[in-house]
């Protein structure tokens, strides 16, 4: 049976965000005509719970904004890692954040990808990542993914 990861969850509500939990698992390999669980694991988890107002858009009304993610690592972990850390950024650095979230969540995983592609041909690189994201913007819940990842919402 694969191992499961310490779950990332909620200790309190925050905003309409009554409580979270992301769990992942280090998987099975198949060996022969078997399968072994993983040591490891590819998989990363990102969570921002209150997204803060960048310096030049102090003039601006700014809704309360929550970023939860999931990056579903395959072939190592180089392409997960990058999106954990990156991801978020490239999505709330567009002009359209947060008043336009499905063009910011477009716009923010192409150029992502972008840079990703660039590293691994740098790096030599061959691995990837599946993701599924959830963006809380005031009272709007935004989910956007790529591969097979999924989300569950319950209210």
């Amino acid at each position: 049976m694969p191992r499961p990861e310490p779950i990332h969850r909620s200790k309190k509500k925050n905003g309409i965000i009554k409580a979270y939990a992301a769990l992942t698992n280090h998987g099975i390999i198949r060996y022969s005509h078997e399968y072994i669980p993983r040591n490891y694991n590819e998989d990363r988890v990102s969570i921002l719970l209150n997204v803060l107002k960048p310096k030049q858009r102090i003039s601006e009304e700014w809704p309360k904004c929550s970023f939860f993610a999931i990056y579903d690592g395959h072939g190592g972990s180089f392409t997960s890692d990058f999106l954990k850390e990156n991801l978020h950024k490239y999505i709330m650095k567009q002009p359209s954040f947060p008043f336009e979230p499905t063009k910011a969540l477009i716009q923010g995983f192409e150029n992502a990808e972008k840079e990703i592609l660039g590293l691994q041909l740098k790096n030599k690189n061959r691995s990837g990542s599946c993701a599924i994201v959830t963006l809380i913007v005031g009272d709007m819940c935004y989910i956007a993914n790529v591969g097979d990842s999924r989300a569950i919402l319950a209210m």
